[in-house]
């Protein structure tokens, strides 16, 4: 049995993340306790219960994160394979399933640009089952897993795909989900693919619906994530791009406005290792809900001729991040980082419920601690 606590402060210019983060916000705390038990050898049942306070988009209910049997096919020296059921994490990009840890991940945030945390409960975690494969081949580590399931279809996911908490909801969903990474044995290097789809079923309340807003219909959302990472000496560089294609034209609404859209993005990190102890980060990276209008001017023309007010800067993003990171021991971990941003995509509505009021260029400062025990 093993868990951990992180508490976390935000202090923004301008806008809000995680709270009224403009006055300075702790409202960002994470506690975590899980358990693994094997009944056998080839038998592996484990789980974690989270309790995530973030602002006004987690209100810190306690949840199952994750809920498992692992059964193991092949285990041996070279090579692990299995099968998972239960509640599992969606793998995705070097970070996604081990996200809510603070000890694996390079900084505070994650890069949002492919760790968007606006729509973390649709990437987070799937109930169904799962195929894993570790081990070597052609002189390479391969790893692969394969997962198909139902994922969350809570509000948290109406905000980022339908722009807010709508008089209806989402009641059915499928997800597949595949990943693949390869890295050479003596780890110096690592290269992924990820591909996810899903498939929302969305009810609406009112009948008839009301105009301008979203009707019965499916949400696709067909995802590909590609990922590479190199170690040189003391440095770790990391480069991940995604494209996301949304299809809201089943739902018609203000969402369906354009009915398709190809979501872009991408980050550049540099980590550096002073010590076993110290780290400092470097990161660029850039997003943009539509790659054909990356200045958001055409969506915001769009609503302007049905009277709809709007900003343009919540189409896209663009953060420069710098950030270190001290562990003193094992069991701590110490965290600061500067964001330098211009543009609003990845700001939480939640926090931020009139669009119109979000500055374009915004800094944010974040410091966090973690115990694990």
């Amino acid at each position: 049995m093993n868990g951990f606590v992180t508490q976390g402060y935000f202090l923004t210019d301008h806008n809000n993340i995680y709270g009224s983060s403009e006055g300075g916000s702790f409202d960002f705390h994470e506690l975590a306790v899980n358990a693994s038990w094997r009944p056998r050898s080839d038998l592996l049942l484990a789980g974690q219960l989270m309790s995530r306070r973030a602002g006004k988009v987690n209100d810190g209910s306690p949840q199952v994160d994750y809920l498992l049997l692992d059964w193991r096919l092949q285990d041996s020296l070279t090579t692990q394979s299995g099968l998972r059921l239960g509640r599992l994490k969606v793998p995705y990009g070097f970070y996604n399933d081990t996200r809510d840890v603070a000890f694996t991940r390079p900084s505070i945030l994650l890069a949002q640009e492919i760790y968007y945390d606006m729509s973390r409960d649709i990437a987070l975690s799937v109930d169904g089952a799962g195929f894993y494969r570790q081990g070597m081949a052609a002189g390479f580590n391969l790893d692969l897993d394969l997962v198909m399931g139902v994922p969350k279809q809570d509000v948290a996911v109406e905000y980022p795909y339908l722009g807010g908490d709508m008089p209806g909801e989402f009641d059915s969903g499928r997800a597949l989900i595949g990943r693949l990474i390869l890295s050479d044995p003596q780890e110096r290097w690592r290269a992924g693919v990820s591909l996810l789809s899903f498939d929302l079923d969305y009810e609406a309340f009112d009948d008839p619906v009301p105009v301008l807003l979203p009707g019965d219909g499916q949400l696709h959302v067909d995802i590909a994530v590609l990922s590479g990472q190199t170690r040189y000496q003391r440095w770790l560089f990391t480069a991940e791009y995604m494209l996301q294609h949304i299809d809201w034209s089943e739902l018609g609404g203000v969402v369906a406005l354009k009915p398709e859209v190809d979501l872009e993005a991408y980050y550049l990190q540099a980590q550096y290792h002073f010590s076993s102890q110290w780290d400092l980060i470097l990161r660029y990276g850039e997003a943009y809900l539509d790659r054909d209008d990356r200045s958001g001017q055409a969506y915001q023309a769009r609503l302007a001729e049905l009277g709809i007010p709007s900003q343009s800067a919540v189409r896209y993003a663009r953060d420069l991040t710098l950030g270190v990171g001290w562990q003193p021991s094992p069991a701590w971990l110490l965290r600061a980082e500067w964001h330098r941003v211009r543009g609003d995509l990845w700001l939480p509505g939640q926090d931020n419920p009139d669009s119109l009021q979000l500055e374009r260029n915004w800094n944010l400062f974040a410091l966090q601690a973690t115990y694990r025990f």
